[in-house]
């Protein structure tokens, strides 16, 4: 089990009030949690990070996870390499070798996006949480991403998402979706 999310509602989270939300992911599935800005996406990842309580229902998760949010948490005075060396325990091959050397902040924000993404898909952890994970990219970027996304699928990891948009979603293998804009 990766997540179990039985009878969930929270006030911010606006369909909850009208239908208490279950759902669940196991290893090798993606979730997405798509809506309009405000519909309670954020909301919803941090009730699965126990930063906010739900106000009726259950939340059932792997105790360990790596999580991406709308700010990359990356150091700017690092370099690529630096980065790799703090956040990676294992030495995998990192597929833009030009970029090792430059300093993080000298990036473009679809660039630094790009390789925060690849640092939590890659990371040892089997559940990925992701807020907003394709904010700055362009469309090569985000077929790349999805590439990425389906690679973990396939060795069994749980990826949980916000994303706007379902439609844009279809290239991603094993993917639930929770609409949060209602029915």
């Amino acid at each position: 089990m990766s997540i179990q999310v039985s009878g969930l509602a929270h006030p911010y989270i606006s369909v909850s009030s009208l239908f208490p939300i279950d759902i669940s992911a196991q290893h090798g599935d993606a979730l997405a949690i798509c809506g309009a800005n405000g519909s309670g996406k954020t909301t919803f990842l941090k009730l699965l990070l126990s930063e906010l309580q739900p106000k009726k229902g259950e939340i059932e998760i792997d105790k360990e996870f790596a999580y991406l949010g709308v700010r990359n948490g990356l150091k700017p005075q690092l370099t690529i390499r630096q980065q790799l060396q703090y956040f990676m325990s294992s030495q995998l091959a990192f597929p833009w070798p030009e970029f090792l050397n430059k300093m993080y902040k000298d990036l473009s924000s679809g660039q630094q996006r790009l390789i925060a993404l690849w640092l939590a898909l890659y990371g040892s952890k089997s559940l990925i949480l992701l807020d907003e994970p394709f904010s700055h990219l362009d469309t090569h970027s985000l077929f790349l991403a999805c590439t990425w996304i389906n690679t973990q699928l396939n060795l069994k990891k749980t990826i949980v998402f916000t994303h706007h948009n379902p439609e844009e979603l279809i290239d991603i293998q094993s993917l639930k979706v929770l609409d949060l804009n209602g029915f």
